[in-house]
């Protein structure tokens, strides 16, 4: 899911991994801005509006991570989160803690709406994604007053020049 780059083309956004193209249905830009984010007020506000679609934040703390949260009718109803330097993603209600603390995080987030069908696509090709029903009046207790470091880089016993081939080097 990392995602490399994200176009804007006649107030569509497209995402792509590398030069693949991510599977995720092409939406209208309908909010953009940087992080952090009072992401309380902003699920209240979608849940307000009955919004169909995802809000996606790129930030940067030891790694570039990325998150997205999809709304359907207004109710949260999946997460995914990932960080591709420990190639780790996380789905569902193990990525929700991630993506609260990527709303305090310093990047940017895009809103993408969708219709109702997009959304339900979306979550027949992945159910891993689906989260349980989040009380809007408990969302305040999730969200961390800070960003903090979740994504460690694993120590390994190889140097970097080892990895790449070139011990001789050292």
């Amino acid at each position: 899911m990392i995602i490399y780059l994200v176009k804007v083309e006649d107030k569509k956004i497209i995402f792509f991994r590398g030069v693949d193209e991510l599977n995720f249905p092409v939406g209208e830009v309908r909010g953009k801005g940087v992080t952090p984010i009072d992401f309380v007020s902003k699920a209240e506000e979608l849940s307000s509006k009955a919004f169909n679609g995802y809000l996606i934040l790129s930030v940067k703390g030891n790694f570039v991570e990325e998150g997205i949260i999809f709304f359907k009718g207004g109710v949260i109803i999946g997460c995914i989160v990932e960080c591709l330097a420990v190639e780790k993603t996380i789905k569902g209600n193990d990525a929700l803690e991630f993506f609260f603390n990527q709303t305090k995080g310093k990047g940017f987030f895009h809103l993408v709406e969708l219709t109702r069908s997009q959304v339900d696509l979306i979550t027949a090709f992945d159910e891993k994604l689906l989260v349980n029903k989040i009380d809007l009046k408990e969302l305040p207790k999730s969200i961390p007053s800070v960003f903090s470091i979740k994504f460690e880089k694993p120590l390994d016993s190889k140097s970097t020049l080892d990895a790449y081939g070139l011990s001789e080097l050292k």
